[in-house]
């Protein structure tokens, strides 16, 4: 069950010269900056919390938790290998073809498989044969540990929403509550501004998530 138990805070101090430039495009530059900051942390807490220390159990730590099966793929990313994962993801959660398959993935694997040439003649590389197939894949280098190891390995996460249910939600409760504290420091004639923001995570169908480990 989602439960308002974890809080995240995202803190700016603005200098007394901001302050003597402000006006309306100062407010929105610094509502986009804090909105960002929030938008960051949550996604990788959504994916990489670590469960403890406030911060929720993310889908990657808490795979045996949630109930999510793992798979090494073992080797460099093809498009072979993915669809051999995805054939296992389908049997096993019932989705209806690979454009119903999620695929996240880090920058460095699209960086991999777009100069992996498939076929010289026509200049097909196995990224191309990838997002051909699939018709939902989205790079990030944010909600996936970056690569690490000899050779150099990372993540995939794969997920579907079988029967438009979703596989997992964050929830958040409320508003942003944002605090203006003038006084820590004030020698300085800085503002610190602190916004905080009450949101959990919960997996409803580990079955429709799969993380692919070891892509090199």
């Amino acid at each position: 069950a989602l439960a308002p138990n974890q809080t995240m805070g995202v803190q700016m101090v603005i200098t007394r010269k901001a302050l003597k430039q402000s006006g309306a495009a100062l407010e929105q530059a610094v509502r986009r900056d804090m909105n960002s900051a929030i938008q960051q942390e949550m996604d990788r807490a959504t994916f990489l919390g670590s469960g403890a220390a406030g911060e929720p159990l993310g889908l990657i730590p808490g795979i045996a938790t949630y109930g999510i099966t793992d798979t090494a793929i073992s080797a460099a990313p093809t498009w072979a290998a993915f669809r051999a994962a995805v054939v296992r993801f389908i049997n096993s959660n019932a989705a209806n073809g690979p454009g119903a398959v999620r695929l996240l993935l880090r920058p460095e694997v699209w960086d991999t498989m777009d100069g992996d040439i498939f076929d010289a003649g026509s200049g097909i590389t196995e990224w191309d044969r990838l997002t051909d197939a699939m018709q939902s894949v989205t790079m990030t280098n944010n909600a996936l540990a970056d690569p690490a190891g000899a050779p150099l390995a990372t993540n995939a996460l794969m997920t579907t929403s079988a029967g438009g249910v979703a596989p997992f939600f964050v929830g958040t409760w409320g508003a942003i509550d944002l605090i203006r504290d003038p006084y820590t420091k004030a020698a300085s004639g800085q503002l610190t501004l602190t916004a905080l923001t009450t949101m959990d995570i919960t997996v409803a169908r580990g079955a429709q998530i799969e993380l692919l480990t070891d892509v090199q």
